[in-house]
């Protein structure tokens, strides 16, 4: 596929798309969106707190409903049940996080290594931004979950995959080297984005001192100039 086409699907695939995509504004919780936000984060808070502290299988909903100060009633109202409560703590994480750190679909050629560099970096910053958030996503793939939430986490990091390989499809074919599969790159290109993130954050290595930044782009430069000079002529 020529280039010029790629730019065009990537400018058809929006930003917006994949947002949607991720479901947090589904109308399976409608009730609960039109809640005005004092009230809307007192759930949140408690819900992800409780979660946080127990883990999924102990945690308590007559803690979050205690926390939060609604009724059992209202909360199964809201959420169906625990199971769903969780589902869309999930939902709202991976929207909150990735509104910010996705940025628009470029409208024309672009060095796609500079723009990964960018968005692993802005996404750094967003998930020290929202701690509770990114701290209960990487929770999540450590506890005991029933299986439809298992399944829901690795469509969101599908949903989030598909969003980066739409940017690294962008690769400019001629530079490849020959034997170099495009697809093979891409794939290569996504996993580095999400393990290199995710080794940071999950380690606990960063803080927002300047000097800790001006490391994380020192280190990213290395990954990167690894993956251009492998893949480009």
């Amino acid at each position: 596929m020529a280039k010029s086409e790629n730019n065009t699907n990537a400018k058809n695939n929006s930003k917006d798309t994949w947002l949607k995509n991720l479901g947090a504004e589904s109308q399976e919780y409608i009730h609960f969106l039109k809640l005005d936000e004092e009230k809307k984060t007192r759930v949140l808070v408690a819900a992800y707190n409780e979660f946080l502290e127990k883990g999924y299988a102990e945690a308590s909903t007559n803690v979050i409903i205690q926390k939060a100060g609604i009724s059992k009633g209202l909360l199964f109202h809201y959420f169906g049940c625990k199971e769903g409560l969780y589902r869309f703590l999930m939902r709202e994480a991976t929207r909150k996080i990735a509104s910010e750190s996705l940025p628009e679909l470029p409208d024309k050629d672009a060095d796609v290594f500079a723009l990964i560099k960018s968005i692993i970096q802005v996404k750094i910053s967003v998930c020290l931004h929202y701690p509770t958030e990114t701290n209960f996503m990487l929770s999540a793939w450590k506890t005991n979950l029933p299986e439809s939430l298992k399944q829901e986490l690795e469509n969101m990091v599908d949903i989030q995959g598909n969003y980066i390989n739409v940017l690294v499809a962008l690769l400019d074919d001629d530079l490849l080297k020959d034997g170099v599969e495009k697809n093979i790159a891409i794939e290569m290109i996504a996993w580095i984005c999400e393990k290199y993130t995710d080794k940071l954050l999950s380690g606990n290595m960063l803080d927002t001192q300047v000097a800790s930044w001006d490391l994380i782009a020192q280190d990213l430069d290395k990954y990167l100039d690894a993956l251009r000079g492998g893949l480009y002529k």
